[in-house]
């Protein structure tokens, strides 16, 4: 900052008498700044004002922000512009209803101002507010230096952050519709308790049929067991957890036996796949296939082969495939799977998608997920039967986009993904969908494609995400759109959700009306919401977005929080067969099949 008017106020003009402006910044149009102010003068003072100067020409033409505690003898907090005459006030909320006086004591304070040089548009921010304390509209002067001023010789700036281009969005995403359809949700099961401390009563993830003909249903508990239910009864099948002396369950989240899927041809060959985590002597012992370089656990992807695919528990052996090292406990191996609608002799056939995300603590981001010679932030296609992997325990399918790419990891068929906690198929259609839970404001559903990048963690939700303000996000530039990144097909800010969770394109018989309908949810809340597949498969970021209206088994209107029993429901999706849902709550242990509402008088 370089002082450039020392002294007290002017006697012809009402306007700040010190000013202080950023070199270099004289032709500045549209930026955003940050900034810690406080008074040098306690605010039980007279003079107790901080004034940000912008647009600043010459000594009489400048914008600048009054923020102060006085509004005693008028209200100071504001927005005014200095046009060769006396000040002239231009904030929306003017005398009649001024911004509220926030300046307290001597503390320090966060404050943000954005200018937008095109419309004029001034905004604002003090401390924690994610609405603007004022706004403004003018257009006087396009371009202007930007810095700091006092009347009084009174105020301390510091920490001082300004970049060019548009400041971070208040609400990215329009929030969901009302409901247009109902569904209720029939109990179906409940998973023995695997904890009975007071936390969720099973760590249940997933549930998925074999594929075999049986009308079998599986479902996971992070904590150890993969349960068969068979005709109503529910039995242990597999104890992941007994047979590795290093499996780790603990801090939750993403932590324990995560995921499982069966090979389509389960019935014959026996094989199916699981990942879980290990720490401990595990991580000197079975050092990683891909290390993150500072590991603290590791996501292990196993294959079992049952000697009898029809027994109603596992008997066979098992192989590890690939075992990937994470920094941080958080979203490290989310889903395994395979595509349902491919044939054998079809390209796709026997291959193992695995979805990875960054395993990296929120404000501390690497590159890794943009980076073709790492694993983590991708998903990953393998052929379980080859053998030129990273682990020499499978192989790298030739068909994938960077097979051949030099130093690039021939297992990656996607990449730039933070959390790519679900993905599934549209039965109908083939299309691919894939659950993402963004950092801080936005979760999206992404098109799955071959070679995609989707942006992590230089887009969040579409939307320009910047690693020094991990909290915001930021609308594109004309340069930002012409980034090579597939766009999500669509989205919601964290207003309307604590962590989406992916689910189904719904193609069964039994709910006629949800027909064509992608059901997906908050996994925090509980709450349902549904999209038309037809208007995801348009491709553009904000497809409508509807809320799901629930039933309990009466046909009573409840939320996901009643019906699990606390306010983190804590729900995932599955389905069976026939293409019918399911709703998973860790919360209760609880299974429901969603079915058709009933009808009210």
């Amino acid at each position: 900052l370089e002082l450039l008017t020392p002294g007290p106020i002017p006697a012809d003009l009402r306007r700040p008498g010190a000013v202080a402006i950023a070199a270099g910044t004289e032709d500045l149009e549209t930026f955003h700044l940050r900034a810690r102010i406080r008074s040098t003068r306690d605010t039980a003072v007279v003079g107790r004002d901080v004034i940000l100067v912008f647009g600043y020409r010459s000594p009489r033409e400048f914008y600048y922000a009054h923020l102060s505690n006085d509004n005693t003898v008028m209200p100071h907090n504001g927005i005014f512009v200095v046009d060769h005459e006396d000040r002239r006030r231009i904030d929306d909320q003017g005398l009649e209803a001024p911004p509220e006086a926030r300046l307290m004591g001597t503390r320090w304070h966060s404050v943000r101002l954005d200018r937008d040089a095109e419309s004029g548009a001034i905004r604002v921010y003090q401390d924690d507010l994610r609405e603007p304390l004022m706004t403004a509209r003018d257009t006087t002067f396009r371009s202007g230096a930007v810095g700091f001023g006092s009347f009084d010789d009174t105020g301390t700036l510091q920490g001082l952050q300004l970049a060019e281009g548009p400041g971070p969005l208040d609400d990215p995403v329009p929030g969901p519709g009302a409901p247009e359809l109902t569904v209720r949700l029939e109990p179906f099961a409940v998973v023995p308790p695997s904890d009975t401390t007071g936390g969720p009563r099973a760590r249940i993830n997933v549930l998925d049929h074999a594929g075999d003909g049986s009308g079998r249903l599986f479902v996971n508990d992070m904590r150890g067991v993969l349960h068969v239910i068979d005709d109503g009864r529910i039995a242990p099948y597999l104890d992941v957890a007994a047979r590795f002396p290093d499996f780790v369950d603990e801090p939750g989240l993403g932590s324990g036996f995560g995921f499982f899927a069966f090979h389509p041809d389960f019935a014959s060959n026996g094989r199916l796949y699981t990942v879980h985590t290990e720490a401990g002597a595990a991580l000197q012992a079975s050092p990683a296939d891909a290390s993150s370089g500072a590991d603290v656990i590791q996501g292990v992807l196993v294959e079992w082969t049952a000697s009898d695919p029809g027994a109603g528990s596992f008997d066979g052996t098992h192989r590890e495939l690939l075992r990937l090292g994470f920094g941080a406990t958080l979203h490290g191996v989310q889903q395994i799977g395979f595509d349902p609608l491919v044939r054998a002799g079809d390209e796709d056939f026997g291959l193992l998608y695995v979805a990875v995300g960054d395993g990296e603590v929120p404000g501390a981001q690497t590159p890794a997920p943009q980076l073709l010679t790492a694993p983590r932030g991708k998903i990953l296609r393998i052929d379980p039967t080859g053998r030129d992997g990273l682990s020499g325990a499978y192989g790298i399918p030739p068909g994938n986009p960077f097979a051949d790419a030099g130093e690039a990891l021939g297992e990656i068929w996607a990449l730039g993904l933070r959390n790519p906690h679900r993905f599934s198929w549209d039965p109908a259609t083939g299309a691919m969908y894939i659950g993402h839970i963004g950092e801080a404001r936005v979760d999206a559903v992404f098109p799955g494609r071959a070679g995609a990048n989707y942006g992590w963690n230089l887009r969040e939700g579409g939307f320009r995400y910047e690693k020094d303000t991990p909290m915001e996000v930021y609308p594109l530039t004309v340069a930002d759109s012409s980034a090579a990144f597939t766009p999500p097909v669509a989205r919601l800010d964290h207003d309307d959700l604590g962590a989406l969770v992916g689910g189904f394109v719904y193609r069964g018989a039994g709910i006629p009306a949800l027909q064509g309908r992608y059901v997906f949810g908050d996994l925090v809340s509980g709450a349902l919401f549904e999209a038309r597949a037809e208007e995801l498969a348009r491709g553009r970021p904000d497809t409508p977005i509807r809320r799901l209206g629930i039933q309990d088994e009466a046909g009573v209107d409840r939320s996901m929080a009643e019906l699990a029993g606390r306010a983190r429901a804590e729900i995932r999706f599955g389905m069976d067969a026939e293409g019918e849902l399911y709703v998973l709550s860790k919360a209760n242990g609880a299974i429901w099949k969603v079915v058709r509402p009933l009808t009210r008088r």
